[in-house]
């Protein structure tokens, strides 16, 4: 400790207990899948939001999937998370679906999702989500985005799929 003085052991061990901390939040937010989708996008400027939704089932009382993940409610993005199905729209999530195509199809047990962002198709271009019930797209920052058309800085966007307790799924 003589080499390091106070200040400099003091510094030293505020920083080594936030990093701990850091690694116990990250530590407990793995495997969630929240980040894949957003990852795997690759931005191209070229498509129209398009939301739709056909249903080809009668809606079943879907129960929360054993893999359901925490509520939408208590995740840090949840502020700038917009429903787009079911809809209907209003302006500020019409203008969250700036640059996106889905496509949902309510299934027995679940629903489909088939999702383009800026042209180019997410991770799977179509993705079953068993207890499905509700398709949100983030957006952290609308002022990108125009209207109808595409969305200029695709980065800040992703799209998560909840079940009818509000859980976000994988």
């Amino acid at each position: 400790m003589s080499a390091l003085g106070p200040r400099g052991f003091t510094v030293l061990s505020v920083a080594g207990i936030a990093g701990i901390c850091l690694a116990v939040l990250g530590w407990t937010q793995r495997g969630t899948g929240l980040v894949s989708d957003l990852a795997a996008a690759s931005p191209t400027p070229s498509a129209s939001a398009a939301p739709s939704g056909h249903a080809s089932a009668a809606p079943s009382a879907a129960s929360s999937s054993p893999a359901a993940g925490p509520q939408l409610s208590s995740q840090p993005y949840a502020s700038y998370a917009y429903q787009v199905w079911p809809g209907p729209l209003d302006g500020t999530e019409q203008l969250a679906m700036s640059g996106w195509t889905l496509t949902v199809t309510r299934q027995s047990g679940g629903i489909t999702v088939k999702a383009l962002q800026n042209g180019v198709a997410m991770a799977s271009v179509s993705h079953f989500y068993p207890g499905g019930a509700k398709v949100y797209v983030l957006d952290s920052d609308l002022g990108d985005d125009q209207p109808g058309s595409a969305d200029l800085n695709d980065t800040d966007d992703g799209l998560i799929v909840t079940n009818a307790q509000d859980q976000v799924l994988p």
